[in-house]
């Protein structure tokens, strides 16, 4: 975590942006998590631990993460936007639940093994790869 504050610290001064306690905290809140947030959950989520944050300032401090490569948007299955850290090494795939909007998250080596070759074979440099898988999770298919 003080790795990425170091760096988010740094990339706001490069930017001539302001360093807020707000700013600090939204990029804690969301290294502190495990999953997946939008900024409304995330907005609760702060305003029930009886801290101040505008929603504008959570959309904009979240576009500033995800600029400076210390989170990743996507559009999993729903109509918003959800946000997680980004870990270097440690990438995954999604599989969306069309039902109930579950997202599970998983790694198969396999897979990126077969992606990296099929860059070679195309003489392709990827610079960002994303795979989602749509459809019904164990539960939902359960109530069918």
């Amino acid at each position: 975590m003080k790795r990425a504050e170091k760096f988010f610290v740094q990339y706001l001064r490069d930017n001539n942006l302001k360093v807020t306690k707000e700013r600090l905290m939204l990029l804690e809140e969301l290294f502190n998590s495990s999953g997946h947030l939008d900024a409304d959950s995330l907005l609760f989520q702060l305003r029930n631990q009886g801290k101040r944050v505008s929603r504008a300032t959570i959309y904009r401090t979240l576009d500033l993460l995800v600029q400076c490569g210390l989170a990743r948007k996507s559009r999993l299955g729903r109509e918003h936007y959800v946000y997680e850290r980004v870990t270097p090494g440690k990438r995954h795939d999604h599989m969306v639940c069309t039902g109930c909007g579950r997202i599970i998250e998983f790694y198969d080596s396999d897979l990126d093994e077969r992606q990296r070759d099929v860059c070679l074979e195309h003489s392709f440099r990827p610079s960002f790869y994303s795979l989602q898988i749509q459809g019904l999770c164990a539960e939902c298919q359960k109530s069918e």
